[in-house]
């Protein structure tokens, strides 16, 4: 019989920044600035969509770090609104995160797939899923090495992309520049519901700051390094964001960059030339490969904390010698293969974002209650501002949560209901276990 095993404290503050830097700068940035463009002819109004949605959800990580360094489990926030509202709430939204997870991942292997067979891999016989399929199994080749590869994999990437990132901005400053327009362009291009879509993008730009929080127990002194992650990592993103999207209006003008599908590349091209396309291609397919790669070892810490409270068969818990909990990064590679291949994964994911942001804001909630029923809980770090703060990113997600129905009200009323049904499946099999499925003491954990 397989032991459960421990997830191992070998990762430390440079990972955690590698995180959240690298688990989230890659493809959203290179086709949002279109799209927020499209909203707005006013190059202040997009620095201010995005430095606006960079600060929310810089709030949004403090109160995240506050939760992580107070309770420092791998299920994240799993065990944080379990401890808060109730092992079903908890379950709930853990199961809600583990869908969108999985659907996620079989997208990012997709588009994996599409770049490879635009730099000319399609001669190998295998369609974008295939080689989405093989990208997956790379990717569960390398994690299972061990945690301390899977950190230093993540470090390399971040790095890698925001050195590349910088000098694109550095490139396309030294371009000539777009032609000023004759006349001022128009402060908006449409109306105000494109403003809120254009928020719902750059949101969906910053994806994934928060997974970082599934490594407290293999992070080193969680309680002052996941806030520091957080912080200093969503701080990173949003000047980076700011400086692609100033170099753009500097290369292309609003105007041109309101009827480009990719803003960045239709740049670089004016910057570096013919080159430009292959060298974007690279950097999506690497960027795309760090996303999908994070998202399959932080997805495998959640189904891993989920089935050590007894929610799914108990392999699922075993951690082998390394520090990999190795039969649940396998299953969400099956399941994510199996969205993957029936192609399902097109259908659901456009269904996501009401389902996301309703999860931040019940973690939110969470956090208001724990500071209302246990003030005595030990927290090494505190979001600043309480309760304005926290108010402030419930109830701006609260907007993003009406425009994201208002823009799309079919799929978000049936990616409501298909998470619900979900839910209520697992929790129905479950029985008794859900109601009974706390995370561990920490103490536990560290046994």
């Amino acid at each position: 019989m397989l032991k459960q095993g421990r997830l191992l404290r070998v990762l430390g503050l440079a990972f955690g920044l590698a995180a959240v830097v690298g688990g989230v700068i890659g493809q959203g940035i290179l086709r949002s600035p279109g799209v927020v463009a499209a909203s707005t002819g006013s190059p202040v109004l997009i620095f201010a969509l995005w430095a606006g949605v960079g600060l929310l959800v810089l709030i949004a990580g403090m109160c995240y770090a506050e939760l992580a360094a107070a309770i420092p489990r791998a299920g994240g926030f799993y065990a944080y609104v379990a401890r808060a509202i109730g092992p079903r709430v908890g379950v709930a939204v853990g199961l809600a995160g583990l869908f969108g997870s999985l659907l996620s991942l079989s997208i990012l292997s997709f588009v994996i797939g599409e770049f490879l067979i635009r730099l000319g891999v399609s001669d190998s016989g295998f369609g974008p899923q295939g080689l989405g399929l093989l990208a997956l199994a790379g990717f569960c080749m390398v994690n299972a090495l061990g945690t301390r590869v899977s950190g230093g994999l993540q470090v390399g990437f971040a790095a890698f992309k925001g050195s590349v990132l910088i000098a694109l901005v550095i490139a396309l400053l030294a371009s000539p520049g777009a032609v000023p327009p004759t006349h001022p362009p128009a402060f908006l291009r449409s109306d105000w519901i494109a403003i809120g879509t254009a928020l719902i993008v750059i949101w969906n730009t910053f994806n994934g700051w928060q997974n970082v929080v599934f490594f407290a127990e293999e992070v080193d002194d969680p309680g002052r390094n996941i806030p520091r992650s957080l912080v200093f990592g969503i701080v990173a993103i949003t000047g980076i964001y700011l400086l692609v999207n100033f170099a753009l209006v500097h290369t292309l003008g609003t105007a041109a960059m309101a009827g480009s599908e990719l803003a960045v590349a239709d740049a670089a091209g004016l910057a570096i030339g013919e080159t430009a396309d292959v060298a974007i291609a690279v950097f999506s397919v690497i960027s795309v490969a760090a996303i999908a790669n994070y998202m399959l070892v932080s997805a495998s810490r959640l189904l891993f904390s989920l089935a050590r409270a007894g929610l799914f068969p108990a392999p699922m818990a075993y951690v082998d010698p390394r520090g990999t909990p190795l039969f649940a990064m396998l299953a969400i590679a099956l399941a994510a293969s199996v969205f993957l291949v029936t192609g399902t994964y097109l259908t659901l994911v456009s269904m996501q974002a009401p389902s996301t942001i309703l999860a931040l804001i019940v973690v939110m909630v969470a956090l208001v209650i724990l500071r209302r029923r246990e003030p005595g809980l030990a927290r090494p770090f505190r979001v600043p501002l309480y309760p304005f703060s926290v108010g402030f990113v419930i109830l701006f997600a609260s907007a993003l949560f009406v425009v994201s129905l208002i823009q799309d009200p079919i799929s978000g009323a049936l990616g409501l209901l298909v998470n619900g049904g979900l839910i209520a499946a697992v929790l129905i099999l479950a029985g008794h276990r859900a109601k009974d499925a706390m995370p561990p003491d920490l103490h536990e954990t560290e046994q």
